[in-house]
C-alpha cells in the first residue's frame, strides 16, 4: 500500500514541476535555474526498476594497449613423430689436395750399400750411413747390426769413457776370407762397411729370405745378395742380407774389428743335404709387397 502512495507522489510532484516550467518558459534556461533553487531538488523519489533494455551494438575498436610482459616458458612437450628422410643432396665441391704425407709403405735396411737407387719403383733412401754394433767377442753389449746414420744429434753427454761396465758401439768391417768368397777381398775386406735406411711407400710389407735369389709371386725384389753375421767362435749377432755388389766407405781400411761380418755356409747334419749343400755360401734376397 506504501508503494501506491509513493508513486501518486512522485506523479504529483512531477506534473507541478512541469506546469511550473511552462508557466515561465519565456526566458531560456531560467526554468533549470529555480528548480535548482526550489525544494523541489531536496525530495527523494523512490521506484521500482523498470524492466532491462535490449543489448546495444558494439562499440568501436579500442586504442591497441602496450604490449605486457614476457611470461614464463611452459614446460618441454612430449616428442613428436619423426619425420620422413628427406631426398639425397647433391655432391659438394671437390676440397683442395692435403699436403703430401707417408702412409705406410715398407721399411728396410740395404747393407752394404750407400742408398737404395736398386730399389723397386719409387722406393727412396730415408737415410745412409754406416753399419755398427758390439765388439766382434764381448760378452754383452746388444746382439743386433745397426745403421748408424751419418750425422749424429747429442743430448746430454760427458765426453771419455765413465766405467767398465758401460755398453759401447763401434763400426764394422767386411772379414772376407782370401779364397772361396763371393765377394773380392782385394776391395773389401777389412772395410768399413756402408749401410741405407730405404722406404718403399707403395708396398705394405717386407721379408729377407735367407738361401734364395727371387721372390715369391707377387713380391717385389729390392736387392739381393749373401748372408752374413758374426763368426760361430765369436759373441752372437744377426743373420742380415748383404748387398750383392757391395760399397766400402772411405778412410776405414786398416784392421781395427769392431763388430764383424762373416759370409755364412752351410753345414749338414740338422740341416738336410740335399738341398742343402755342406759349406756353401748362402744367398739372401729382400722382397716387398
Amino acid at each position: 500500500m506504501s508503494g501506491q502512495v509513493t508513486a501518486v507522489v512522485f506523479a504529483a510532484s512531477v506534473l507541478a514541476l512541469l506546469s511550473a516550467c511552462s508557466a515561465v518558459e519565456v526566458e531560456e534556461g531560467s526554468c533549470p535555474e529555480k528548480m535548482a533553487n526550489s525544494n523541489v531538488n531536496n525530495i527523494t523519489v523512490v521506484a521500482p526498476l523498470g524492466p532491462k533494455g535490449d543489448v546495444g551494438p558494439p562499440g568501436p575498436r579500442g586504442v591497441r594497449g602496450e604490449p605486457g610482459e614476457v611470461g614464463r616458458p611452459g614446460k618441454l612437450g612430449p616428442r613428436g613423430l619423426e619425420g620422413q628422410k628427406g631426398e639425397r643432396g647433391a655432391p659438394g665441391e671437390k676440397g683442395s689436395k692435403g699436403d703430401e704425407g707417408v702412409s705406410g709403405g715398407a721399411v728396410y735396411v740395404r747393407w752394404g750399400r750407400t742408398s737404395c737407387e736398386e730399389g723397386g719403383a719409387g722406393t727412396v733412401t730415408v737415410y745412409s750411413g754406416m753399419a755398427g754394433g758390439a765388439w766382434y767377442n764381448h760378452k754383452g753389449g746388444g746382439s743386433n747390426y745397426l745403421c748408424l746414420p751419418a750425422d749424429p744429434e747429442w743430448g746430454w753427454h760427458k765426453d771419455g769413457l765413465q766405467n767398465s761396465r758401460e755398453s759401447y758401439m763401434y763400426g764394422a768391417e767386411y772379414q772376407i776370407g782370401l779364397a772361396g768368397s763371393p765377394y773380392d777381398p782385394g776391395t773389401i775386406h777389412d772395410r768399413n762397411v756402408p749401410c741405407a735406411v730405404c722406404h718403399s711407400p707403395s708396398r705394405r710389407a717386407q721379408l729377407m729370405i735367407p738361401a734364395r735369389q727371387t721372390c715369391p709371386g707377387g713380391w717385389t725384389r729390392e736387392y739381393g745378395g749373401y748372408l752374413m753375421t758374426a763368426s760361430h767362435g765369436h759373441s752372437r749377432t744377426e743373420f742380415v742380407c748383404m748387398d750383392g755388389e757391395p760399397e766400402a766407405l772411405p778412410g776405414g781400411e786398416g784392421n781395427e774389428d769392431g763388430a764383424l761380418f762373416y759370409v755364412v755356409e752351410a753345414r749338414c747334419g740338422s740341416l738336410p743335404c740335399p738341398p742343402y749343400v755342406e759349406g756353401r755360401e748362402l744367398t739372401c734376397v729382400v722382397c716387398t709387397v
